[in-house]
């Protein structure tokens, strides 16, 4: 198997029947889009979350998803009704976003739907392929599109300078409005009281409000292609990326669960994530992009594709890890990076977890780890 579900064909393909996960996910997409709203005692993490969404109207990219689903599921045999109703609904939500319709309003628009046209198109075009290829596709097609049309905007040879400086213009306002929430927090006599009880808090929260300015300063002398510490303005592109990808999956999952009109399998789990190995090639363009001296004007780029196909490998490292580790013991593997955060760090816990699954998916490349793996895993419950 190369793709993420099994082979089965769209007439044939089962019907969905796990929804706690499905409704954890719809409500971690309603708490996220939420972030510019969370408590002031909340803000710094807000804040983080508003930062690593370059669209941070996440619930947006999924409704365009599911409308894109329903246009599908019309030409395969569904109602037009049904398509109908998606449609206007999510016409009607991005109209009526409290946006201009210029800079990263006009921008977050634009790519909401060329994501939803190029994932409509591909289901369309593809019906046999599983559904991370077809979103991976969807996405690449996208960029290709948004990278054309500032391309032909741009008489410069700063192609992608406009579009930066439109994301340092919003992740700005986003760190200036966390800031100064979080600011009238620390203002406040319940968390003067709290400092003095654990005055290390004062301390943490303040590195924690330093890092986040950091994230999303701009340095425009930093343009030209060279990677600065702290500028995850730079990386937005893959964020872009990747947002999209989890926006297009649980559309599909969302439609799938309110439609009998089948357009494809349904989602796999994790432990069962494959994608087609020629996606390394990902991975070793940009590490070339990175690496060597002559091609430093696209090092940018070259960290962009690092961290869009290194997610992926590290998802399907994560797959790896729930094959082999027991039902019954999964549990613990979070509740066992929790408890290390406050021993070793957040950043130093993600980025242990990030380099282990991430080896793992890309060793399942040219292993495959999970060819007979089932007997290594005791205690299963499935």
């Amino acid at each position: 198997m190369t793709g993420a579900f099994a082979p089965d064909s769209v007439a044939t393909a089962p019907r969905e029947r796990e929804w706690r996960w499905f409704v954890l996910a719809l409500m971690v997409m309603a708490v996220v889009t939420a972030a510019p709203a969370w408590t002031p005692a909340l803000a710094l993490l807000g804040g983080a979350v508003r930062l690593l969404l370059p669209i941070e109207q996440f619930a947006v990219l999924v409704l365009i998803a599911i409308a894109a689903c329903a246009v599908v599921g019309w030409w395969q045999g569904g109602r037009l009704s049904v398509a109908l109703l998606w449609v206007s609904l999510a016409l009607w939500v991005l109209w009526k976003l409290p946006l201009p319709l210029r800079g990263y309003g006009s921008f977050m628009r634009g790519w909401s739907l060329i994501v939803g046209a190029s994932f409509g198109l591909i289901c369309l075009t593809t019906r046999a392929r599983p559904f991370l290829g077809r979103a991976v596709s969807a996405t690449a097609l996208a960029a290709t599109v948004t990278f054309a049309g500032f391309v032909s905007r741009s008489s410069s040879p700063g192609t992608f300078d406009e579009a930066t400086r439109m994301f340092a213009v919003e992740y700005q306002r986003r760190v200036q409005e966390t800031l100064h929430t979080w600011q009238k927090r620390t203002e406040s006599a319940v968390w003067r009281s709290f400092v003095e009880r654990v005055p290390s808090a004062a301390d943490r929260s303040e590195q924690l409000a330093t890092s986040l300015e950091s994230l999303g300063r701009f340095d425009s002398s930093r343009l030209s292609g060279s990677l600065t510490k702290g500028q995850l303005l730079l990386l937005a592109p893959a964020l872009l990326c990747l947002e999209s990808l989890l926006a297009l999956g649980l559309g599909w999952a969302s439609y799938h669960r309110s439609s009998r009109v089948r357009i494809g399998p349904p989602l796999a789990e994790l432990r069962d994530v494959r994608f087609d190995d020629q996606l390394v090639w990902g991975l070793v363009v940009g590490a070339t992009l990175v690496l060597l001296p002559t091609l430093a004007e696209w090092r940018v780029a070259g960290a962009n594709l690092i961290a869009f196909f290194g997610s992926l490998y590290a998802l399907r490292g994560a797959g790896v890890l729930s094959w082999w580790i027991p039902d019954r013991a999964a549990a613990f593997v979070p509740l066992a990076l929790v408890v290390m955060v406050p021993v070793l760090g957040a950043d130093v816990v993600l980025l242990i977890a990030l380099a282990a699954t991430f080896a793992l998916g890309l060793g399942d490349t040219w292993r495959d780890f999970r060819s007979g793996a089932q007997m290594r895993r005791p205690g299963s419950l499935r």
